[in-house]
């Protein structure tokens, strides 16, 4: 079954990707979508044929991709910050918070995006509750990213 990942971001720009249904709980959805074309992005790289699983919590304030090269190998966890996570029938939204965290294969972290959170704090396109959601979103992603991951790749098929 295909489902629409609604991505809004605070610029009112919203991205739209038809992504396969993998699993459906009534707090959590995992999708599936598999990259078309090779892309760069934030320092890795995805060739062809590249997946990627998308985790997408009811009440966490992150979603999780776990990208995965054409074999199969682990590339990158990503984590984005969220906030507002609909999950419908044939959808699941959410808003954009801007800051990413990714971890490679060999468990480092990097924290990309930062510059759009400064940037988007010092134009006002960030309330206080926002700030203060991306700050502790960062530092439980930091202290928890391995359990979470955990969690997630259980749920895989």
């Amino acid at each position: 079954m295909q489902i629409e990942e609604i991505k809004r971001h605070l610029d009112g720009r919203v991205e739209r990707h038809s992504l396969r249904l993998v699993l459906r709980r009534p707090h959590l959805v995992v999708a599936f979508y598999e990259f078309a074309r090779g892309f760069h992005r934030d320092g890795f790289i995805f060739p062809r044929g590249s997946y990627t699983y998308g985790f997408f919590w009811k009440r966490r304030p992150y979603v999780m991709y776990r990208m995965l090269d054409p074999q199969g190998q682990l590339v990158a966890d990503r984590f984005d910050v969220v906030e507002d996570v609909y999950l419908g029938e044939r959808e699941v939204s959410y808003r954009d918070l801007l800051l990413d965290i990714w971890i490679d294969a060999s468990g480092h972290v990097q924290v990309a995006d930062e510059d759009e959170v400064a940037e988007a704090t010092r134009e006002g396109a960030l309330s206080n509750a926002q700030l203060a959601r991306i700050e502790r979103t960062h530092d439980l992603l930091l202290r928890r990213h391995r359990m979470i991951a955990t969690e997630a790749e259980r749920l895989l098929p």
